[in-house]
């Protein structure tokens, strides 16, 4: 018992020691803010130090939009206006609503307090005052007197966004940042706060080659920039370099989280100005000689080294290997179609489109009320069932024809921020897509003339096309209990367009007016990346047709001309899993290359198409790709584009079961296109 005694002392000793040396450790940080303190400390941050070996507490006091009169005003009279956003020690997050700042002050012995103004009057010296020097003096009287007060200065908007407060600065990001600039320094000083420069990191960055893409609705922050502010106020609080820093969130690259944290780290080094630190130029190569030399990975060789020799060998080996790599690594895994979408009828006409066609719109409405609408038209009169092109539109059902009746899609917000092209309805308040401004790439009359349905949906439906953290499309409602965005290996917008695709077959199997055997899925761009996926994952679909899909779609990632795989994730870090990002520049490590994905589709019949003048695309590395997947088709038979060499302008090549052309002009799909693809469908389709 003695020698118990004894030992437990010591025991104890050390543990009170040790709690007191994790009390003594741990920074407890408070900001008192609006929607960019969310942006800026509520992601990444924590992560950011427990890489750097420091144990933070966070609090945010939130209320949207909230000014520093505001803040004064409920600080003084103890409104319970505030969201209490907390995260502890050991990452776990807690909010609290309807709170006072009285009860967050006493909650911690905060090292730490942040103010902040928010963005609309962050350029107006004015406005803080005499609100500023009220909720200092307010938090001051609260938190114990070696607490540090900084002043969390935020940004500038993006150069081209809609925002009616934009409008105090001339709508010039250039002068907003320099307001931003002056005010914040001219507080800062006046209070003796310490400045966390934000706003000069996020301007840092976008003076690289990655530009002004760190918003997400032109105003708040996307995933790139969520990063970029926690690294600015990482090396504030830290008094240190966050350069090297290990920590890197999902969807994004070893460059852009690079380029954040040379951007983060300048800014504290010179918090008012921006800093040039050498990485202005984006050079695209277009140069054929300057295509780095490469080995294609072997696609008939198993991963265990064994060859493929026979379509047996393929179908149950090979080919599941390739897919499993494709899905892991580059598209990700989509939920399983456990459930089928509930269909409603919103109107259906004969003899629409002068006599040529019957119309349908259906909506599909899928768990927690989110839905699509597809668009139906189908040859008039058809006495039994007919073979039908399925594919994604860009700007909404009602912008591939002139049919008044076709309903208006609302489009997201981004979409109407960055969806400017010839025929853009600009009287109208949402500025959506003008009625029929998408025609030419849709010829319904020559399509239905030749006997097919066309049946498509408007993209945003499904996933809208920018980076909002995968919270407004259809990822959200598949999320497991307290998961907020797709793990690593989880779809991205590609991967969930492609499933929208094949639930819009999953319809269509029902609808008496379309054989759904018969039916080809095609896109353009980014939405031809879709199709190819949505052919290679569901073998339903009877013919799949890329047109300009470039990299991420048909081109060879290997040859890093025009559109790269580091460029197309800094661009657009929704479209592929987090797990592409670690090939930005680093495409030799990539397990497969574009041509295996082609692969995937075959026996069934695979058209690729081109543009000659479309070089951030590269067309030769979609023909080349389409010309070494044509090996798959060989165990089926078939020669596929073996040994082709490729067409000049204008041309095209027209095999067993695939087909390319390259197309005069740019980056498009029109009726030149269309016609080679109902030429090529008519061999399979009918």
């Amino acid at each position: 018992m003695k020698i118990k005694r004894i030992l437990f002392i010591p025991l104890l000793f050390l543990a009170v020691l040790a709690g007191a040396a994790q009390e003594r450790d741990t920074l407890r940080i408070l900001s008192i803010g609006n929607s960019f303190s969310v942006d800026a400390i509520e992601q990444n941050l924590h992560e950011m130090a427990a890489d750097a070996g420091y144990v933070y507490i966070i609090g945010n006091m939130y209320i949207g939009g909230c000014s520093l009169e505001r803040h004064a005003n409920h600080a003084e009279s103890g409104a319970a206006d505030y969201s209490y956003r907390k995260i502890g020690t050991d990452g776990i997050r807690m909010v609290r609503e309807k709170t006072p700042l009285s009860y967050a002050l006493k909650d911690e012995r905060w090292d730490v307090v942040s103010f902040q103004q928010s963005s609309p009057l962050s350029g107006i010296s004015a406005s803080y005052e005499p609100w500023l020097g009220r909720l200092v003096r307010y938090v001051k009287a609260g938190v114990p007197s070696a607490s540090r007060f900084l002043f969390h200065q935020t940004w500038a908007y993006a150069q081209d966004a809609l925002n009616p407060n934009y409008s105090h600065y001339g709508c010039d990001q250039k002068l907003m940042y320099r307001a931003i600039m002056d005010a914040s320094k001219q507080a800062v000083e006046h209070y003796g706060l310490e400045v966390i420069p934000c706003g000069t990191a996020i301007q840092n960055y976008r003076a690289t080659w990655y530009r002004d893409n760190v918003n997400r609705d032109g105003y708040h922050l996307n995933l790139t920039g969520r990063y970029i502010a926690a690294a600015t106020w990482f090396c504030t609080l830290s008094g240190g370099d966050v350069r090297g820093n290990a920590y890197m969130p999902l969807y994004l690259t070893p460059g852009q989280v690079k380029a954040a944290q040379e951007a983060a780290f300048a800014a504290y080094t010179s918090p008012y100005a921006v800093t040039d630190f050498g990485m202005r130029s984006n050079t695209v190569n277009y140069d054929e000689a300057r295509v780095p030399k490469f080995t294609l990975p072997a696609m008939m060789r198993c991963g265990d080294g064994s060859p493929v020799r026979n379509r047996r060998v393929w179908e149950t080996k090979r080919r599941p290997e390739l897919y499993a790599l494709f899905e892991r690594e580059m598209f990700g895994r989509a939920p399983e179609a456990s459930e089928k979408p509930e269909a409603e009828l919103l109107e259906s006409a004969e003899g629409v489109l002068g006599g040529l066609a019957d119309r349908k719109q259906v909506r599909l409405t899928f768990r927690k009320g989110r839905a699509m609408d597809l668009l139906i038209y189908t040859p008039a009169g058809a006495k039994k069932p007919v073979p039908a092109f399925l594919g994604i539109n860009f700007h909404g059902n009602h912008s591939i024809c002139s049919d008044e009746a076709v309903r208006m899609t609302e489009l997201d917000a981004q979409q109407r921020r960055y969806g400017v092209y010839p025929g853009m309805d600009r009287d109208k308040p949402e500025s959506r897509a003008a009625r029929g401004a998408q025609a030419s790439r849709w010829p319904l009359e020559r399509i239905l003339a030749a006997g097919y349905g066309v049946v498509t949906f408007y993209r945003g439906d499904i996933d809208p096309d920018f980076d909002d953290g995968f919270r407004n499309g259809v990822h959200g409602i598949f999320y497991k209990e307290g998961q907020h965005y797709p793990e690593p290996d989880e779809w991205g917008a590609l991967a969930a367009w492609a499933w929208g695709l094949s639930r819009a077959l999953d319809y269509l199997e029902t609808d008496s007016c379309i054989d759904a055997s018969r039916v080809a899925v095609l896109g353009h761009s980014r939405l031809g990346k879709a199709a190819l996926w949505a052919g290679a994952s569901d073998s339903r679909f009877a013919l799949v047709i890329s047109n300009d899909s470039g990299c991420g779609g048909a081109a060879l990632s290997r040859r890093a001309l025009g559109e790269t795989v580091e460029i197309i994730n800094r661009s657009f870090p929704h479209w592929f899993c987090g797990n592409f990002k670690k090939y930005g520049g680093n495409e030799d490590k990539l397990p497969f290359d574009q041509h295996e994905l082609l692969a995937l589709i075959a026996p069934r019949p695979l058209y690729v198409a081109s543009a000659s003048l479309d070089r951030w695309a590269d067309p030769k590395g979609e023909f080349l790709s389409a010309v070494a997947a044509s090996e798959a088709y060989g165990l089926y038979g078939f020669r596929g584009l073996k040994g082709a060499r490729m067409p000049e302008p204008g041309g095209s090549l027209l095999s067993d079961r695939m087909a390319y052309h390259l197309r005069e002009g740019k980056h498009d799909i029109t009726e030149f296109d269309w016609l080679h693809y109902i030429a090529f469908a008519d061999q399979f389709l009918k």
